[in-house]
């Protein structure tokens, strides 16, 4: 026999082991078992906007950590106002390494965030609202220094305007300076709001 029909003989008697199946559906495979099944589901599901409702459900429950960053990554992607809202109601967890990562994923999302910012910066919870402040830094839309400064004028608590304030710093323009002058005025049980805005009327003057 020749060696190509001996080497042809011995596939044969031992053939490969299969290739692990993968489900279809990636909706399906999204509550799969493995991690490493949920994990390439939340990939396949990135392109999908309709997906985005299974995603936060998984993400709510999901205690691995690489799976966690495959849907944070493909809500990222998706990249919708509705996956910019299911990232904002992440901003009340008690988890902080998954607060922070929706807070960083947020950040890379732009005007998607902007679209879901009205419901944030009006969130009862006032930690919220502080971390939906604390994204607009990030943020390259020329519309985040107008949210930054609706909260300046609107919010009643102190320290959702002492972040607005913080961010001011960072991305506001002299003609802001009056603005955040009077928000501290507004609260003048609060010194180090007034030391605050002294300090970023320093920085953007």
């Amino acid at each position: 026999r020749s060696s190509s029909e001996i080497l042809m003989a011995l596939i044969r008697k031992h053939p490969g082991a299969p290739a692990p199946a993968v489900a279809e559906d990636p909706l399906v495979a999204l509550e799969g078992a493995t991690a490493a099944e949920r994990r390439e589901a939340a990939h396949r599901l990135a392109g999908d906007p309709s997906a985005v409702g299974p995603l936060a459900d998984r993400l709510a429950r999901e205690a691995d950590r690489s799976v966690r960053e495959a849907i944070l990554l493909a809500l990222g992607r998706i990249g919708t106002a509705e996956a910019a809202d299911s990232l904002f109601a992440l901003l009340g967890s008690e988890d902080v390494w998954l607060r922070n990562a929706a807070i960083e994923t947020l950040s890379e999302m732009d005007a998607a965030v902007i679209g879901a910012l009205d419901g944030a910066l009006s969130d009862p919870d006032n930690d919220r609202r502080i971390f939906a402040v604390n994204v607009l830094v990030s943020l390259r839309h020329p519309a985040a220094a107008d949210y930054a400064r609706r909260a300046l004028a609107e919010d009643a608590h102190v320290n959702v305007v002492a972040a607005a304030i913080d961010v001011l710093a960072e991305i506001g323009t002299p003609e802001m300076i009056p603005e955040i002058e009077a928000a501290a005025e507004r609260f003048p049980d609060a010194p180090f709001l007034r030391f605050a805005a002294r300090a970023a009327r320093r920085r953007i003057a």
